[in-house]
């Protein structure tokens, strides 16, 4: 059930129904010609798995279509994104780390026939990403470039001479939230020790902070759940252990980007995700380590900032239905 057409033969006044399968948030959107159309989103539960959740997104489909005045008719295809190794020539999650665990080999194409009767096409999330950035957001037009995402996780994806990166399993370009940036550090949830994701991530955070000399007397101690925001604001507020938190992050992230640009050779650096919400705090120092630790005899790698990052993976999936299985990989 893939589109088979390049873009040309497909009928681009049709929308696209793009389905984004966070480990937060489930995002559904109706997209035309790069365009956001409308767009809603569902908490995922997504430690329950993905299959519970199908009903409500199929139900959440239909009330998007029904507010923009459309069938399903009106429709070209529907991508799906999924934070995991997806192989989208067969249609299917092949791993997937700690999330929608039932989605591994679950029969994707036969629920998107069922459930709307479209063409599908599927695709790891951080690639639709960069894609939709590429083609449609802030790095419009670039034909090199990696992407990071601070989400629950950290994801990633690369493009090169114009070909978005997927390798021969599946994992190329995607892995870099789990790249070492401490072969001493902690014990990661792929199995890893020392993963970028292990030391930095959103989800590894408070479980760093609270084995910290000091932790009882922090501004943080009295958050009940501590994230990237929370360790900004307080070190804004001269909190030591924030502040130790922040120089610890910076070394790590920066670390994760420099490897991303040995690996792919980029010229831009496309950051996204929620962290980006604090841009004038980390950006500055995020591009000073990059440019004084990156080997780029060439000149100094660009960073561009996502302005729109909640609709990435939606435009990304609806460029891969336009352009059917003619998108150009390596």
């Amino acid at each position: 059930m893939r589109p088979s057409k390049p873009m040309s033969e497909i009928n681009l006044n049709k929308a696209a129904i793009a389905l984004d399968f966070g480990g937060t948030n489930i995002k559904i959107g109706l997209i035309r010609q790069g365009k956001v159309l409308n767009q809603t989103l569902l908490p995922a539960h997504s430690g329950a798995g993905i299959i519970p959740r199908l009903p409500d997104v199929q139900a959440a489909v239909m009330d998007l279509l029904e507010q923009e005045g459309l069938a399903l008719g009106n429709c070209s295809g529907v991508g799906i994104g999924l934070p995991g190794l997806v192989d989208p020539q067969h249609l299917s999650l092949l791993s997937i780390n700690e999330k929608y665990a039932d989605a591994v080999g679950f029969a994707f194409g036969a629920w998107v026939e069922e459930a709307f009767g479209l063409p599908i096409v599927m695709e790891n999330d951080a690639r639709a990403a960069l894609l939709g950035e590429t083609v449609y957001g802030t790095a419009h037009g670039e034909s090199n470039a990696v992407l990071m995402i601070f989400g629950t996780g950290i994801g990633t994806a690369a493009l090169m001479n114009g070909k978005i990166i997927r390798g021969r399993h599946f994992q190329a370009g995607i892995l870099g939230g789990h790249f070492v940036t401490d072969v001493n550090g902690s014990r990661c949830s792929c199995g890893g020790v020392g993963c970028l994701e292990a030391e930095a991530s959103h989800w590894s955070l408070q479980g760093w902070l609270k084995n910290q000399q000091g932790y009882a007397n922090s501004l943080l101690a009295i958050e009940s759940n501590i994230g990237y925001r929370q360790v900004i604001d307080a070190s804004q507020s001269g909190d030591m252990l924030a502040l130790s938190a922040m120089q610890h992050l910076y070394k790590h992230w920066s670390s994760g980007i420099v490897n991303l640009v040995h690996a792919y050779d980029p010229d831009v650096v496309i950051l996204s995700g929620g962290l980006m919400k604090a841009k004038d705090i980390v950006l500055p120092e995020l591009v000073r380590r990059v440019h004084e630790q990156a080997w780029t005899p060439w000149g100094k790698v660009r960073f561009i900032v996502a302005e729109n990052p909640d609709s990435s993976v939606l435009l990304g999936l609806s460029h891969l239905i336009e352009e059917g299985i003619d998108i150009d990989y390596v």
